[in-house]
């Protein structure tokens, strides 16, 4: 019992450490159109969704694991119940070329979805997840495709597309 709270009470404060040396202050973003461009050296990927997606899906065993691997982790921690909801290795499970989040903030060059927050995203591939009132996004500097009311709409580079309603926005490509 002794043993399992320590293990835990270590895990948090490494997830505590991580969390603290991950901070990017949010960019900002014209109040005009939020796809300003944000310095690329102040842009980290975040990961923030993708754990959110992963709470209460991975066993205890896969977190534990993931958070005692030694590899680069991000951890969803909720404080109040001193438990890890969701880790990923991101080590292990990403690329430097994969589509990785921005966090928050686009660029010129990035795929960019406005709701209340401006979600840009750079590299390549694909994603599926909910991004709800989107009421504009842009390509960036590659080809994208965004789903949304069961289509799939493929734009070319440096493309903005400004809806009349909003839309939530089920699976993002780039290539």
């Amino acid at each position: 019992m002794l043993r399992s709270a320590f293990r835990k009470l270590a895990v948090l404060a490494t997830a505590a450490t991580m969390v603290g040396l991950s901070y990017v202050s949010p960019a900002s973003a014209s109040a005009d159109d939020g796809l300003s461009p944000v310095s690329e050296s102040t842009l980290v990927p975040d990961y923030t969704e993708m754990l959110w997606s992963l709470a209460g899906s991975q066993s205890q065993e896969e977190i534990d694991r993931i958070a005692n691997s030694g590899h680069k982790v991000q951890l969803l921690v909720d404080p109040k119940a001193g438990k890890i909801l969701a880790a990923i290795d991101t080590e292990s499970t990403f690329t430097p070329s994969a589509l990785t989040r921005l966090g928050p903030g686009c660029t010129t060059t990035s795929l960019c979805m406005l709701n209340s927050v401006p979600n840009g995203y750079i590299g390549t591939g694909s994603l599926s997840g909910t991004w709800s009132s989107v009421y504009r996004y842009s390509t960036g500097d590659r080809i994208g495709t965004f789903r949304y009311n069961g289509l799939d709409w493929t734009h070319a580079a440096y493309i903005t597309i400004n809806l009349t309603t909003p839309e939530t926005i089920t699976y993002i490509a780039r290539r």
